[in-house]
């Protein structure tokens, strides 16, 4: 009941268009942020809808270092197996 009388006085959510760089490598969510903020300073965005955008960029940023880190713990694991197996080549020869 309280919703029907608060309701036409909430902001509507609205769509919101800005061009952000495109986020390869998560230090690249850099420039991403800074284009929020230009967009802020520019009156494209409300401080709230950069916030939220910053938070998604900040996400997306920290699963693209996940998913860099595992690849390089993969490569690390895949190297170390390679050196255990010579070395145990190694001393099966001598």
């Amino acid at each position: 009941m309280l919703k029907m009388f608060v309701a036409p006085q909430l902001p509507k959510e609205r769509t919101v268009q800005i061009d952000l760089p495109t986020l390869d490598q998560a230090n690249d969510a850099v420039d991403a942020l800074g284009a929020i903020i230009h967009a802020v300073g520019s009156g494209q965005i409300t401080p709230r809808e950069a916030s939220e955008l910053s938070n998604l960029v900040a996400q997306y940023a920290r699963a693209i270092n996940v998913a860099d880190l595992e690849l390089r713990l993969d490569n690390v694991e895949k190297k170390l197996e390679e050196i255990v197996s010579i070395l145990e080549q190694k001393l099966k020869c001598s």
